[in-house]
């Protein structure tokens, strides 16, 4: 019982195909008919029109330079991965951490007025839709943002085909980054896309994944960039992928549905429920282990006993506790105590379109067996 698979049926993989062998009879290998049409396809999901680059972690460190971080502060939300605040740091800012809040999993309102109010230099604001959940407290981090002219960038990464209030993830900030890692509801094996607010922005986008060069023909440079191009054979997986993505996005709310119906017969686990106006693309399935219960210990005796394989945490190890930023000084953990609670109390179930509502029971039976020894 994985906690996650990736399933290409026959007609995608025909389609992968297809396309693959399109352009290397073409001779286009990046930059070409099917990374037009990627970008074309994914607009109305995101809302704008959005340029596709390597991976979510380009699309942020893009971001950021158009902003021109360097020399200055980015915060960032305390409970993401890695990526979100490296990149900021591979774009020359310095880092500084703000709490969660719990409702919507997004940035606290008050932790980040604290934080402005401690840094007078801040370049962005940047934030995080856990799990895909963009939460509704974005509208007063915004407003905060837009109130003091700072740009907000969206780390829209877990949220493709997320909505609030029927806006779509990565409309809400000046920027909006999202990955197209394997483990992401929409992938290209690798790749990112992110949008950007205007023509001209987004221009300056398609430069900098370029080296900076002016045109795709043309051999100059008026900026410095880097390789970070979408191939076309990875716009070709995205494409099959988007072709099916409404479909496996269905499939997933019937799953969460399902596990809503069934969870409450496990002793002491809580769903998270996402909050109103919320339309979460069901990237992960939140549940909270009651006081004492020791996730790592419940995961091994899951494995171990049922074969069962919970999906990974959304994140067990805040930003402020990884090695790179404790060396730098980073406040300690007790400085965020929601983010702190949030990351030492969720598990994530597993949720993908392919599995089955017998797994889904064999999940919560073995759930239900060992709460009922831990609690």
């Amino acid at each position: 019982m994985p906690a996650l698979r990736l399933r290409f049926d026959v007609a995608a993989r025909r389609e992968v195909t297809d396309r693959v062998d399109e352009a290397l009879a073409s001779g286009a290998l990046t930059l070409g008919p099917q990374l037009a049409e990627f970008e074309a396809r994914v607009e109305p999901w995101v809302g704008r029109e959005a340029a596709a680059v390597s991976s979510g972690s380009a699309a942020l460190e893009i971001a950021f330079r158009i902003i021109g971080v360097a020399g200055r502060t980015v915060l960032v939300p305390v409970n993401t991965f890695f990526a979100t605040a490296a990149a900021a740091v591979r774009a020359g800012a310095v880092v500084d951490f703000v709490d969660m809040e719990l409702d919507g999993l997004g940035l606290d309102p008050a932790s980040l007025a604290r934080a402005l109010d401690r840094h007078p230099d801040v370049a962005a604001v940047t934030v995080v839709h856990i799990g895909g959940v963009i939460s509704p407290a974005i509208h007063q981090v915004a407003a905060t943002c837009r109130a003091r002219g700072i740009p907000l960038v969206e780390d829209a990464a877990h949220a493709f085909g997320s909505r609030l209030d029927g806006a779509p993830a990565g409309t809400f900030g000046t920027y909006g980054a999202f990955s197209l890692y394997p483990t992401k509801v929409l992938t290209s094996a690798e790749g990112g896309i992110l949008t950007a607010p205007g023509p001209a922005e987004l221009n300056t986008v398609r430069r900098l994944r370029d080296h900076g060069r002016v045109a795709y023909e043309a051999g100059l440079h008026d900026c410095p960039g880097s390789n970070w191009r979408m191939s076309e054979v990875h716009a070709a997986i995205g494409l099959a992928q988007l072709e099916r993505f409404d479909a496996a996005t269905r499939a997933r709310h019937a799953l969460a549905a399902r596990y809503d119906e069934h969870l409450s017969g496990v002793p002491g686990l809580r769903r998270y429920d996402v909050p109103a106006g919320v339309t979460a693309n069901g990237y992960k399935y939140l549940a909270y282990l009651p006081d004492g219960v020791d996730r790592a210990t419940l995961k091994a005796r899951l494995r171990t006993h049922h074969g069962v394989a919970l999906a990974g945490e959304v994140y067990d190890t805040l930003l402020c506790e990884q090695p790179y930023f404790t060396a730098q000084g980073a406040p300690p953990a007790r400085d965020f105590p929601q983010a702190r609670w949030f990351a030492a109390h969720h598990i994530c179930l597993p949720l993908y379109p392919s599995i089955t509502p017998d797994q889904q029971q064999r999940t919560l039976a073995a759930l239900r067996t060992e709460l009922a020894n831990l609690c």
